[in-house]
């Protein structure tokens, strides 16, 4: 089990976080460029040292303020894989791995034998005479991971492990970089900026901003019930805050939407069962909606819709390996956060889109989803 508690400044940047990680699980880091994503590393590894908080690893504390206990990086059980990897151009593949041990003093034998053993477990047996520029990119990556594996740490710190990869190269590699993290074991850290990488390595995902953890959870609770419209477009639904006016029929809530001019009403249905656990009228909540359930209109639909937004259309974007689907986003009227709709490049033609243009947007009361 790990468990982190950091509080602490940088500069003028302050970092705050808390979170626990049970014992061969992958938490991954998630956020933008700034966020505090690497610091954490470095605060973990012991290049940094927090104001207050403490970071304990299976029952032994390598930080505490309150106890002035501070492990020094040497000392402490952890490998750390750097975003460019920072091979030794004049070593080959086999003193790379071996560096850390070495430096330990390990005898011969057990350095050929536990770097044999590495290089085995990441699938570059064969390979140890070669110099880092006469590796592949993903080649590279694997031998700084055994570099760090090979000190058998009790957690593995990954800043950013895919990102000095091309984008093919990149595809590649995830899934054996996702094999040698389930085989090892070992309770890992990792930053990333793609959301898609979150979700196929993390066991939780922690969403950072300006050095707080802004939504924790897995997959699940992040795409079904973002908290922000930051962590709303990494998953890729519409978004929306506001307040609950009224619930119609127990399952329904009209929601009264923020805006800077005047009130913009959705009906939504709301998640959960029970008398028990609905919010509270006047309550904060909040609205998602798949975009695959927006339907767009040239003209003002009439009827019975319930949900219209109208719109400016801003960009109209190809969906990649997604059968001709087309993603067409809104700014809409009313100040609220935009609208994207996923419809069919069939549709696009038909209803003459373009930028520019004003259209109309609905979705039905049921694939309109609200929460607390």
């Amino acid at each position: 089990m790990l468990r982190v508690v950091l509080d602490t400044h940088l500069g003028a940047f302050h970092l705050a976080l808390d979170f626990s990680a049970e014992a061969a699980s992958t938490t991954v880091l998630l956020g933008e460029s700034g966020a505090g994503k690497s610091s954490v590393l470095r605060l973990l590894a012991g290049l940094l040292h927090p104001e207050r908080g403490h970071i304990m690893l299976n029952d032994v504390v390598y930080f505490d303020n309150e106890r002035r206990i501070v492990i020094p990086p040497q000392e402490r059980p952890f490998g750390y894989v750097f975003q460019d990897y920072v091979l030794f151009p004049h070593l080959n593949v086999f003193e790379n791995v071996a560096f850390g041990l070495r430096a330990q003093h390990v005898s011969g034998q057990e350095v050929r034998r536990r770097v044999e053993a590495v290089l085995e477990q990441v699938r570059l047996a064969g390979l140890e005479r070669r110099r880092p520029e006469q590796l592949s990119g993903g080649q590279q990556q694997r031998v700084a991971i055994a570099r760090a594996m090979v000190l058998q740490p009790q957690l593995l710190l990954l800043d950013e492990p895919l990102s000095a990869l091309d984008v093919q190269t990149r595809r590649e590699v995830r899934q054996e970089l996702r094999r040698i993290l389930a085989e090892a074991g070992i309770t890992t850290v990792m930053v990333t900026h793609h959301y898609f990488e979150a979700l196929l390595f993390g066991h939780q995902i922690l969403v950072l901003d300006d050095g707080r953890v802004i939504q924790q959870g897995d997959q699940r609770d992040l795409r079904e019930y973002p908290r922000s419209s930051y962590v709303a477009e990494l998953v890729g639904v519409n978004f929306f805050s506001g307040r609950i006016r009224s619930f119609e029929d127990g399952v329904l809530c009209v929601m009264e939407l923020r805006d800077e001019r005047r009130p913009v009403e959705i009906v939504a249905t709301l998640k959960g069962e029970g008398e028990g656990e609905r919010p509270a009228v006047g309550g904060e909540a909040f609205v998602v909606i798949e975009p695959r359930h927006v339907t767009l209109h040239t003209d003002a639909p009439g009827g019975s819709a319930r949900n219209v937004l109208r719109g400016r259309v801003m960009h109209i974007v190809d969906v990649p390996d997604a059968g001709g689907m087309v993603r067409v986003s809104l700014a809409l009227d009313d100040s609220l956060q935009p609208l994207t709709a996923e419809i069919s490049g069939a549709s696009v033609a038909r209803l003459g889109l373009r930028e520019e243009m004003v259209v109309y947007a609905t979705f039905k009361v049921g694939e309109a989803s609200a929460y607390t």
